[in-house]
């Protein structure tokens, strides 16, 4: 990639941070990196810290209105985290992408998704912001063209490959490092867990009991490479552990950073050269 400069707007999902950080963390180039003070961002300062990356704290104020401290000589990336919670309601969530990528407008040079579709399977975020905002708008793109269906769809780069993925382990739970890091979080927001308030158990009996009425036996692991590895060890097993289920190994033939690196690379392709 050739050196930019400019301002890339980022806002994220927790569940694919570790794939921002690997983009920045392995590009060369010097950049001046914003993160939005709130607290969806203690995940990402924290693996940030562990790389030794340097970044500045902003308010959601600064990140969406105020450009006035930014030197656009430079390469800037400001980065937004929004609540993993939002995957509980497709419909929250298309709201808030929306209405953040309306708030940053034409502020920036880029603007990029750190999101699949989630459950929103006939939206796309870029054809609506055409029409919405003068400047491009970047998602997660498997090897086929098409917008990745989710964080573990990103993973494997795509549809086609996701379903593969989807046949060899039916019926069973795929982890990624970001979401064993989150299960709990993760875990809660997910529809099977709406009936617990009715139920006199606790979370965790909850969850097994549903994963057991589901059919479920098994979590997999689908280890990206990105992130804390020896977390990820820890926190996969703690999460079957939890759940009742036995943790097995995925094909480390399906894992492909198509995706990762597409994004971030066509994302930066859309700054001014330097």
């Amino acid at each position: 990639m050739s050196d930019k400069k400019g301002i890339i707007c980022v806002v994220a999902c927790p569940l694919l941070e570790d794939e921002l950080i690997h983009s920045m963390f392995t590009d060369p180039q010097p950049k001046r990196i914003l993160v939005a003070d709130n607290e969806h961002a203690v995940s990402i300062k924290r693996k940030m810290d562990a790389r030794g990356m340097r970044y500045e704290m902003i308010t959601e104020k600064e990140f969406f209105d105020r450009r006035d401290n930014i030197d656009r000589e430079q390469y800037n990336i400001m980065i937004l985290m929004n609540s993993l919670g939002l995957h509980a309601e497709p419909g929250d969530l298309k709201k808030k992408v929306e209405d953040d990528i309306l708030r940053i407008g034409s502020s920036c040079d880029c603007i990029s998704l750190y999101y699949g579709l989630c459950g929103n399977a006939m939206w796309d975020p870029v054809e609506w912001a055409k029409k919405k905002v003068d400047v491009p708008v970047h998602i997660f793109r498997g090897c086929d063209g098409e917008i990745c269906d989710d964080c573990v769809g990103v993973a494997v780069s795509g549809t086609k490959r996701y379903l593969q993925l989807l046949k060899k382990h039916p019926g069973q739970l795929l982890v990624i490092p970001a979401m064993a890091e989150n299960w709990e979080e993760f875990l809660q927001h997910m529809d099977m867990m709406q009936g617990a308030s009715s139920m006199d158990m606790d979370k965790y009996d909850y969850m097994r009991w549903m994963f057991e009425l589901c059919g479920y036996e098994f979590a997999v692991k689908i280890d990206t490479g990105l992130g804390d590895h020896d977390l990820y060890e820890v926190k996969s097993k703690e999460l079957a552990d939890s759940v009742g289920l036995k943790l097995i190994e995925g094909e480390p033939e399906f894992i492909n950073r198509f995706s990762t690196d597409n994004m971030y690379e066509k994302s930066k392709a859309e700054l001014p050269d330097a």
